[in-house]
């Protein structure tokens, strides 16, 4: 892949990556989780275990590993044979403190312990490209790589949650998280399905336009000529490859675009709704909202628009009570 593209992309790739919980598993025992609208992203802080999503086979993880659930499919952490017993996620929640909930399987000291997090259902910040993420991925890193000082960070804050550990985790999962994303898209494996859609060297001129200029009124017509195709042969590619229709893309690359400039500078609506695309600020509006929930100018007042309160995670009931976490 071309580096100018996955700079952008990178850039662009702005996700909004939720700190919810932490999950602590007893050796032996297996900790099951309901599928969730949003992508599950899990953070091995310590110890070892296997993944399953849904009747797929087990796939081993170590420390300081990363794990990418997709949405809408079952999963498991933990043993996957010699089972003394199993949990269920929602019948074993806790509040662990800073807005982050408690998971536990078994009835001793936790042997293996992870952060979790979750994208956004909408994947609107991904611009529709984690839809692509059909089966579960782990990305392992060395003891001695240069994220070790991350993760040990991560363990140390929800380790004695305090003021602003969510912030931090998040923060800190983000950064693992860009790291996993970089290596997909250079590791070179023909089987991702990411990698195959950027690989394209007359799409990802097309991609590359909208990305750097989002505010042309493109078409169709204007993106084949870019891509130096037919417009029904580009459309059609374009279709197979990224799983949306190009004029799709178009307006989640703008609305991504206009939602950043929104939180980030005091630039009026009308202004924000022109300098991606927008005839009027008025048919910008109408689509952001559809999209986000929220006018314009209320995602600018809540900051994003993303706060969930803990006891609000789909899937999940009331927390219960703290919990202190084993160091």
């Amino acid at each position: 892949m071309r580096a100018d593209l996955l700079d952008r992309l990178l850039v662009t790739l702005a996700v909004r990556l939720r700190a919810f919980s932490v999950c602590r598993i007893q050796r032996g025992w297996q900790l099951g989780f309901s599928p969730f609208e949003a992508i599950t992203v899990h953070y091995v802080l310590r110890g070892t275990g296997s993944l399953r999503v849904g009747d797929g086979p087990w796939q081993a993880f170590a420390p300081h590993s990363v794990i990418v659930v997709p949405a809408r499919l079952s999963h498991a952490l933990g043993e996957p044979e010699e089972v003394r017993g199993a949990a269920r996620a929602e019948d074993h929640c806790s509040l662990h403190g800073d807005g982050l909930v408690s998971f536990m399987a078994g009835d001793g000291t936790p042997d293996t312990l992870l952060v979790c997090g979750q994208i956004s259902a909408s994947h609107d910040g991904a611009l529709g490209l984690f839809e692509l993420f059909q089966s579960p991925m782990i990305q392992a890193f060395a003891p001695d790589a240069p994220l070790r000082g991350t993760f040990e960070l991560m363990l140390a804050e929800v380790a004695a949650p305090s003021l602003g550990t969510q912030a931090m985790t998040e923060l800190l999962m983000k950064q693992c998280l860009i790291v996993v994303l970089r290596r997909h898209f250079l590791g070179g494996d023909d089987t991702s399905p990411l990698l195959k859609a950027l690989q394209e060297p007359k799409l990802a001129r097309a991609v590359i336009a909208v990305l750097e200029h989002p505010g042309v009124p493109y078409s169709v017509d204007s993106l084949a000529t870019l891509a130096g195709m037919s417009r029904t042969s580009f459309a059609v590619r374009f279709g197979e490859v990224f799983g949306q229709g190009p004029m799709d893309f178009v307006q989640k690359v703008r609305l991504r675009i206009a939602a950043r400039l929104l939180t980030a500078t005091d630039l009026p609506v009308k202004v924000i709704a022109s300098s991606v695309g927008y005839a009027s600020r008025s048919a910008f509006s109408r689509v952001f909202e559809t999209t986000y929930g929220l006018s314009p100018s209320d995602f600018r007042s809540f900051g994003g628009g993303d706060e969930v309160e803990p006891e609000r995670v789909e899937g999940f009931g009331q927390a219960r009570s703290t919990t202190d976490l084993e160091p």
